[in-house]
C-alpha cells in the first residue's frame, strides 16, 4: 500500500531559540513605523536600526561581542533622518549599505577596531548616495556583480548605482505609489518589485524597462516578494480586501494571474517571506507573530513542513547567508529575531540527524560570496551564474568570512559633490578605502608598522639631556598666586553650575524617556485597539455581507410567491367572471320558467 505522507528530508527540520548569553541584549532597536526588517546580518557581524536621538544611526555587532552590549559602542551616524533599511555586501563582510528618511543611502566599511572603540562612533561614509526626492526606504545589493547596489525610495523610483563610480546606472520607473520591497533575481539581471498601488512589477535592472506586469494583492496594507533561487518564481504575502494573510506563487514570464494563492490566517502584522534555495523551504515570519512558519518549493507547489512557535511575538526578521550557517550540527537555517526594543535573539533551525560526518544530500553548493562580475562587466551586458563553494568546506573549516578582493574604485565622493580633501596618514589609516586588500594579503595596523630596529634608523639622534646649570626655579609672585586662586575659584564656581545644569539635563532626559515610553506604550495600546477595530470591522462587515444574502434570497423568495399569488388571483377572477356569467344565463332562464309559467297558469284560468 502506498504512503500518504510525502517524502521530505526538511520534513523534521525544527527551530530553536538560542540561549541567554547567546542573545544580544541592551539594544536601542529603533521604533520607526516603516515596514522593515529592522535587523541583517553576516558570518561576522549581526547590524540593527538604531533608535537614536537625532538624525539616524544604525549599530553593527561582531558576533564575537554577543551578550550584554556596553553603553558606549560605537554607532555608524552619519545620516540626518531614521535609517530605514541596512544590507550587508554579499561580497565583503565588512562592507554595509544603509538606507534613511534624509533622502539618502551611504556605504561604509566596518572598522577592524570597531569593538575597541569607546564612545567614538563611525562617521564618514565611504560613499554617499543621493539625488532621491523622498526617503529611502530600501537598499539591495546584486547577488552577482560587485558594487553594483539598488535603492529604492518614496519617490516611485529604483536607482541602480555603480558605488565603485558613485554613478547612477539606470533608474526604475512606472510605480504609482510608494515601493514596498525589492528582489533581485538569482543572477542579478531581473528587479522585482511590490507596491502599495496593489501592482507586481518585474524590471530589467540594466534597462530600466519593465519586463511584465500584474496586479497583485487587493488588501490595502503592504506586500513583500522574493525570488525562489534559480527557478523563474515569485512568492508574495500581503492581505485579501478582508484583511486575510496571503501567499502567492507566481510565474515571473507571466504574471497576470498567480499560479497559487495560500490563504494564511487573518491578522494585523505583514508576512515577512525568506527563501532558502539550497533546502528549497520558504519561511514566512508575520510581524507580531511568535511563530515561523516553513514550507518546501516543489512542482509549483507550497507543502507546509511545520512552524516554530514562540512566547514573544518578532518585531522584525533577519536571515545569516547560507555560508555562515553551522553545517557540523546540521543547521540549515539561522534567523535573527528583533524579541523587543532591546532584544535580539538568533533562532537555529537544523535537520535532526545524529550522522558526526558531512550530509551532503541536504547541503548542495550555495553562494561562495565571490563576485562573478565586476560592475563594468555587469553594465557592458555580460551574465553569469553566481560562484558557489562546496559546503563540506564548511563542514571543515567553519561559516565563511569573505573580504573584496576586486580592484578598488579610485575615489569614493558624495554624489553631487567636490572631492574631500587628502585625509591625513592617520585619517587613512583608521578608515581605508574600499574595497579591502585581498584576504591572503590582509596584515594589522601593528603588522605593517616598521620593526624598531627600522624606526631607530630614521629617528634623528637624540639631543644631549640639560645641564643642571640651565634649569632655573621658577617662583610666582603673591599677586600671581592670589590672582591663581581667584582664578580657581571662577572655575569652581562655573563648575558648580555647569554640574547643576548637567544634573538639570539628566533629569529631563529621564523625564523625555519616561515620556518617550508612555508614548510608546499608548502609541502600541492604539495600534492594538486598531487592530481590534479593523479585525471587528471586518467579522461585522463579514456578518452583513451574511444577513444582505440572507436577505437577497428572501426577497427572491417572496417576489416568487407574490408572482404565484398573482397568477393564482388572475385564475380566480377568471372563474368568478364565468360563475358570474353562468348566474346571469340562470337567472335569465329562471325569469323565462316563471313567464312561460305565468301564461300556462293564464291559459289554464281561460279554458276553466
Amino acid at each position: 500500500m502506498a504512503s500518504i505522507v510525502r517524502a521530505s528530508k526538511y520534513r523534521h527540520v525544527f527551530g530553536t531559540a538560542s540561549k541567554r548569553e547567546e542573545c544580544y541584549e541592551n539594544l536601542r532597536v529603533s521604533i520607526n513605523a516603516w515596514d522593515t526588517n529592522y535587523v541583517c546580518a553576516n558570518p561576522k557581524y549581526m547590524a540593527v536600526n538604531w533608535n537614536a536621538g537625532g538624525g539616524g544611526a544604525f549599530c553593527v555587532v561582531p558576533h564575537s561581542q554577543a551578550g550584554k552590549l556596553r553603553g558606549d559602542f560605537p554607532l555608524f551616524s552619519a545620516h540626518s533622518g531614521a535609517v530605514l533599511d541596512t544590507a550587508f555586501s554579499p561580497f565583503d563582510d565588512d562592507i554595509i549599505a544603509s538606507g534613511a528618511e534624509d533622502h539618502q543611502a551611504m556605504v561604509w566599511r566596518v572598522p577592524a577596531d570597531l569593538a575597541e572603540r569607546e564612545e567614538e562612533d563611525v562617521t564618514q561614509p565611504l560613499a554617499v548616495l543621493g539625488g532621491h526626492g523622498r526617503k529611502v526606504g530600501h537598499v539591495a545589493w546584486n547577488p552577482v556583480a560587485e558594487n553594483v547596489l539598488a535603492v529604492a525610495s518614496s519617490d516611485h523610483t529604483v536607482r541602480i548605482w555603480d558605488v565603485g563610480q558613485v554613478a547612477v546606472k539606470s533608474t526604475l520607473a512606472g510605480f504609482g505609489d510608494s515601493i514596498m520591497s525589492i528582489a533581485w533575481n538569482h543572477d542579478g539581471t531581473l528587479l522585482a518589485a511590490t507596491c502599495r498601488d496593489k501592482r507586481l512589477r518585474v524590471f530589467d535592472a540594466r534597462s530600466g524597462s519593465i519586463v511584465q506586469e500584474g496586479a497583485g494583492h487587493l488588501g490595502v496594507k503592504g506586500s513583500r516578494v522574493v525570488w525562489l533561487g534559480s527557478e523563474p518564481r515569485l512568492v508574495t504575502t500581503g492581505f485579501s480586501r478582508t484583511s486575510d494573510r496571503e501567499i502567492y506563487l507566481w510565474d515571473s514570464l507571466n504574471l497576470a494571474a498567480p499560479i497559487s494563492k495560500l490563504n494564511v490566517d487573518m491578522s494585523a502584522g505583514m508576512l515577512m517571506p525568506f527563501y532558502d534555495s539550497g533546502s528549497s523551504m520558504l519561511y514566512v515570519a508575520g510581524k507580531g507573530d511568535g511563530n515561523i512558519r516553513y514550507y518546501e518549493y516543489t512542482d509549483d507547489r507550497l507543502y507546509l513542513l511545520s512552524e516554530y512557535s514562540s512566547s514573544e511575538p518578532q518585531r522584525g526578521l533577519g536571515a545569516m547567508p547560507k555560508r555562515g550557517v553551522d553545517v557540523s550540527k546540521c543547521e540549515v537555517m539561522r534567523f535573527f529575531k528583533v524579541a523587543s526594543n532591546s532584544l535580539v535573539e538568533p533562532v537555529s533551525f537544523r535537520v535532526p540527524r545524529k550522522a558526526e560526518t558531512f550530509q551532503a544530500d541536504i547541503y548542495p553548493p550555495a553562494h561562495a560570496g565571490r563576485p562573478a562580475l565586476s560592475a563594468d562587466q555587469y553594465f557592458a551586458g555580460q551574465n553569469a551564474e553566481p560562484v558557489v563553494v562546496d559546503m563540506e568546506a564548511l563542514f571543515r573549516d567553519g561559516p565563511l568570512v569573505v573580504a573584496g578582493e576586486a580592484p578598488a574604485p579610485a575615489q569614493f565622493i558624495r554624489c553631487g559633490t567636490k572631492p574631500p580633501p587628502p585625509e591625513t596618514e592617520t585619517e587613512t589609516s583608521r578608515n581605508p578605502p574600499l574595497p579591502p586588500p585581498p584576504a591572503s594579503t590582509l596584515t594589522s595596523e601593528r603588522q605593517l608598522s616598521p620593526a624598531p630596529s627600522q624606526v631607530e634608523e630614521t629617528r634623528a639622534p637624540p639631543s644631549p639631556p640639560p645641564t643642571t646649570a640651565t634649569i632655573t626655579p621658577v617662583v610666582a609672585s603673591n599677586e600671581e598666586t592670589t590672582r591663581l586662586r581667584d582664578e580657581n575659584a571662577r572655575l569652581q564656581a562655573q563648575l558648580g553650575q555647569m554640574q547643576a545644569q548637567a544634573g538639570d539635563a539628566q533629569q529631563r532626559a529621564q523625564r523625555a524617556e519616561q515620556a518617550a515610553a508612555d508614548c510608546e506604550q499608548t502609541l502600541r495600546t492604539l495600534r492594538a485597539q486598531l487592530d481590534d477595530a479593523v479585525l471587528k470591522a471586518a467579522k461585522d462587515a463579514d456578518a452583513l455581507r451574511a444577513q444582505v444574502d440572507a436577505a437577497t434570497t428572501s426577497v427572491d423568495e417572496y417576489k416568487a410567491r407574490l408572482a404565484k399569488a398573482e397568477d393564482t388571483a388572475r385564475e380566480h377572477e377568471r372563474s368568478c367572471q364565468g360563475l358570474e356569467k353562468e348566474l346571469r344565463d340562470a337567472i335569465d332562464a329562471a325569469n323565462s320558467l316563471a313567464l312561460a309559467a305565468e301564461k300556462a297558469a293564464d291559459s289554464l284560468q281561460a279554458a276553466q
